[in-house]
């Protein structure tokens, strides 16, 4: 039956992380705003995402790790489905997400929007990392593509299938 089924399928569902990507993203890009420096802005995003398994916090832990940059007191540690996380971070509540979630709670605004959107184009994944209505930058990484993963799309489509992509990413990133 399942053989049988199988001769009906017409679309493919592909997971991006780990299936088309290595499922390890590294920080490109590190871009504080205003007074805060890179360090701070490692520091609270570090400390943020300090508990995280996450393949982003990974990335951001690593890169705080690898630049020296100590990891602040944290509390109160929650994700937010789909939209990043938040902690209490040396005492004040930071978050980091998604650049749409980030506009919306006030930690984000038109220049930053902008980078971020560029940062997209470029193929990144863009987070804001911000306190209460104060933005103090954004991290931009890059998942890079298996070297097997266009092949495989490539034939499925030649056998008359539809690959589709399944990410809680950006549209311009799964592009």
């Amino acid at each position: 039956a399942v053989i049988e089924a199988a001769s009906k399928v017409s679309w493919v569902a592909f997971d991006k992380t780990g299936t088309l990507t290595h499922g390890r993203p590294q920080v490109t890009d590190v871009v504080p705003f205003g007074a805060t420096s890179e360090t701070e802005l490692l520091s609270v995003a570090a400390g943020v995402e300090s508990g995280s398994s996450h393949p982003l916090a990974v990335a951001i832990l690593n890169k705080a790790r690898d630049a020296g940059v100590p990891v602040l007191p944290v509390s109160e540690a929650k994700a937010l489905m789909g939209k990043g996380a938040t902690a209490v971070v040396d005492g004040a509540a930071a978050w980091v997400g998604s650049p749409r979630y980030a506009r919306e709670q006030g930690g984000l605004e038109g220049p930053g929007l902008r980078q971020a959107t560029g940062f997209e184009d470029q193929g990144k994944t863009a987070v804001a990392v911000f306190r209460d209505k104060m933005p103090l930058g954004l991290i931009a990484m890059r998942d890079e593509p298996r070297a097997d993963a266009k092949e495989a799309v490539r034939q499925l489509k030649a056998m008359g299938l539809t690959p589709v992509i399944l990410t809680g990413d950006n549209p311009r990133t799964a592009a």
